[in-house]
C-alpha cells in the first residue's frame, strides 16, 4: 500500500463485469481448491470468473515472511537450505 496501492481490486474488477471470488487464506491449497471449485461452478453465465488470492509475502520461511525484500531476489545458498528446511512438506514438489 505503500508504494503502489491498489485500493480495492475486487470493486475494479467487478466494475468491467466480472465475477470475483475472494479467497482470504490464499497461501492455504484447501482454500484454492475449493475457490476453483466455485469458479468452475459460476462459469456460463456470461460473465468471466477472477480469483482474487490474499496472501501472505514469503509465507512459511521465517526470514522471508511479511517482507518484500525477497521480492525478485534468489537466496544464497545457506539461506536456500534454511528455507527449504522450513518447508519440508513442499520437498516432495521440489
Amino acid at each position: 500500500a505503500k508504494v503502489m496501492d491498489l485500493i480495492d481490486l475486487r470493486a475494479k474488477w467487478e466494475a468491467f463485469g466480472w465475477q470475483v471470488i475472494d479467497i482470504e487464506k490464499g497461501n492455504d491449497m484447501a482454500a484454492v481448491v475449493a475457490g476453483l471449485g466455485k469458479a468452475k461452478s459460476l462459469t456460463g453465465n456470461g460473465k468471466p470468473v477472477l480469483i482474487l488470492l490474499h496472501t501472505e509475502m514469503g509465507y512459511g520461511v521465517d526470514f522471508m515472511a511479511g517482507t518484500h525484500k525477497w521480492h525478485g531476489v534468489a537466496p544464497n545458498d545457506e539461506q536456500l537450505e534454511n528455507a527449504l528446511g522450513q518447508l519440508e512438506e513442499t520437498l516432495g514438489d521440489y
